[in-house]
């Protein structure tokens, strides 16, 4: 059920990146990761649709997080530019070229390892140190984006650190997988991180479109919402495989992550469709894309 979960965040997800797009361009660019871009992008159309969509892939993924380990449900939420250019392909006409089914079809190879291999359950216990510990890594991460932003003059490191934000939100999560009250919740200095680098990741997001390519902005969100937080939920958070299946799930996760940054180009939207008379299928492949 929580694979089932995590696709359906991820679908949401990849309808959001076309619409934000969109928005985010239709603004002007900030020198600072400042919180009043937050009320001009809820003003605006597309990025307000966006952000609904957003919020209801969080709310699908925190749940998918309370039994799935870290690296499978963040690799899933990467593969939503797969399924980006699969809508793009049907609905839009885009052409995909032979790159992009072979990396469509290394992102499905790889979540179905994920499939077999991931251990569903809750998170080992950890200190509740561990906690407070990730809260300050968000404000630290808000902090230092805030004072480097001015000297980021591509969409690489908003990027980046835009990742992270969400990767933290998606550790955050993960810590609160045995929290079972509201009180709990409320309580839990998680609960306050999960929601601040939510916000965080929305705006240095929006920063990161607003400076460049679509593509260099989510291939760098990728990597940052992927490793690190994979790597955090192996080491700290006690994330495992089925016995014997490791190099199953090092696979899946490798060609899930790596298929969906080669499919990274398909964020951005695409203005000019193809001829209706044109059928949606395999026969579309080839060209430059």
């Amino acid at each position: 059920m929580g694979f089932v979960l995590a696709i359906i965040a991820a679908l949401c997800s990849a309808t959001a990146a076309i619409v934000q797009s969109i928005g985010a361009r239709r603004l002007a660019a900030t020198p600072h990761v400042d919180p009043r871009l937050l009320l001009r992008l809820v003003r605006n159309g597309p990025y307000a649709v966006g952000l609904v969509l957003d919020g209801a892939s969080s709310l699908l993924t925190f749940t998918a997080l309370r039994t799935l380990p870290i690296f499978a449900v963040q690799a899933v939420g990467a593969a939503n530019l797969g399924m980006v250019a699969l809508i793009a392909m049907c609905v839009l006409r885009v052409r995909l070229t032979a790159r992009d089914w072979t990396a469509i079809g290394g992102v499905i190879a790889g979540l179905v390892l994920l499939v077999l291999s991931a251990l569903a359950a809750p998170p080992d216990r950890v200190p509740a140190s561990a906690a407070w510990w990730l809260l300050v890594a968000v404000l630290v991460l808000a902090a230092a984006a805030y004072l480097g932003m001015p000297r980021m003059r591509g969409p690489a490191l908003p990027g980046l650190l835009a990742g992270l934000s969400f990767g933290s939100a998606a550790l955050g999560a993960r810590l609160l997988g045995r929290a079972t009250t509201v009180g709990a919740l409320v309580g839990s200095p998680a609960t306050y991180a999960v929601v601040f680098a939510g916000l965080i990741g929305v705006l240095l997001y929006a920063a990161a479109l607003q400076r460049g390519a679509v593509t260099v902005a989510s291939a760098s969100s990728i990597v940052g919402q992927t490793l690190a937080p994979a790597a955090a939920g192996w080491l700290l958070l006690g994330d495992r495989v089925r016995p014997g299946f490791t190099p199953v799930a090092i696979l899946g996760f490798v060609l899930a992550v790596s298929g969906a940054i080669a499919l990274a180009r398909h964020a951005q939207p695409h203005p000019h469709p193809h001829p209706e008379g044109e059928d949606c299928g395999p026969q579309q492949r080839g060209g430059d894309g």
